[in-house]
């Protein structure tokens, strides 16, 4: 009975200490490996989605003005449209890419548009007079013309006139010979305010129509300050869409031969004003800033003290540029909108290239 003595309180406390200790320990252990995997999967995250958006943006840019660039001559001419009697197009130029510069830093709006598919024709010239409330135009020929292809009605002298402009309709069925003529009758969603939007002289002879084929894009990429996430919005939709998330920064730069055709010399911001100008455009400079979703707080220290900067190189003048690491040339940039208090508390990944247009460089 002497020997069957239990443990004593001091031992108990001890032990208690000891595993509370212990666990103590653990959960620290635990806690900071929970947190390093979450920095490593938001950061893998914030890569995806950095490089998916720049290749999304990247492949349509390649494949900006396709069926346009057939008519060099129209490029840069103001473009009305409506679906539906709902304005979705006014004074739009007809370019494969048009950008809208973002104000003190913000991201900039992406607009690419091409044919679609292999469903477009070369110009067609138009023979007769079309008066704006005409339903149909005359022309040689129709051939390559489908029912439901979107044409594009060009002037043949809309450079600096301000009674003249282009206009976008779908051609539709009729009984009427389909050998010379194309319909542009009301009964398509894309022809009922035809005779508003169209000049009122209407298109006279000499005139051209430029097919865009049955489906023809027009994509618009924003970046919504919202949610942080890459939009693109189709033509005739009222809403973009998401695309991906955690995009923070979209900027982009004209990049700008000295003679058409010719090598590019500069990155800029100057939004071209006539065909020669845009003519002039041979690529697409991008960057991309992608955010990780995890909030970083070690020690109350930011992982991201100081702003980030695009460098740009030493070779091609940048507008905005400032001598930075060297020889080479910096744009700052500005991510703070994204999370005021707190954005210095994030990683972020840079996405950057230049994408020639190389349908507009071929057509030259």
């Amino acid at each position: 009975m002497k020997r069957a003595r239990g443990f004593t309180l001091i031992e108990l406390m001890v032990a208690v200490a000891l595993g509370l200790l212990t666990t103590l320990v653990i959960a620290q252990v635990f806690l900071q490996s929970e947190g390093n995997k979450r920095t490593t999967t938001s950061g893998s995250d914030a890569q995806v989605n950095g490089a998916l958006a720049l290749y999304a943006l990247q492949r349509d840019i390649q494949m900006a003005g396709y069926g346009l660039s057939a008519m060099p001559a129209a490029v840069g001419c103001p473009t009305n449209a409506q679906n539906n009697g709902n304005t979705v197009l006014s004074s739009a130029p007809l370019v494969p890419v048009s950008i809208t510069f973002g104000a003190s830093g913000a991201s900039d709006t992406l607009t690419v548009s091409y044919s679609q598919g292999s469903d477009y024709s070369v110009p067609i010239k138009v023979s007769v007079d079309h008066a704006k409330t005409d339903v149909s135009f005359t022309v040689p020929s129709t051939w390559g013309v489908a029912n439901g292809d979107m044409l594009v009605a060009v002037p043949a002298a809309w450079e600096g006139s301000s009674t003249q402009w282009c206009t976008l309709f779908q051609a539709t069925s009729s009984g009427s010979d389909s050998t010379t003529q194309i319909q542009n009758a009301n009964t398509s969603v894309w022809n009922q305010a035809l005779s508003f939007i169209m000049p009122a002289t209407g298109y006279p002879a000499g005139s051209a129509l430029l097919n865009l084929g049955s489906a023809p894009v027009r994509r618009v990429y924003s970046v919504n300050p919202g949610t942080w996430t890459l939009q693109g919005r189709e033509l005739g939709a009222a809403n973009g869409r998401d695309l991906f998330s955690q995009i923070v920064l979209l900027k982009a730069l004209y990049g700008k031969a000295a003679v058409a055709n010719g090598p590019v010399v500069r990155y800029d911001t100057v939004a071209p004003l006539n065909n020669a100008d845009w003519r002039l455009v041979q690529s697409i400079r991008l960057l991309i800033v992608a955010r990780s979703a995890q909030r970083e707080d070690l020690n109350k220290t930011a992982v991201t003290p100081n702003a980030l900067v695009w460098d740009v190189g030493p070779l091609a003048a940048v507008t905005g540029s400032v001598a930075c690491n060297g020889s080479s040339k910096c744009v700052a940039l500005d991510i703070s909108p994204s999370d005021p208090t707190n954005w210095r508390h994030y990683r972020y990944k840079v996405f950057e290239t230049v994408v020639p247009l190389r349908n507009t460089v071929w057509n030259q």
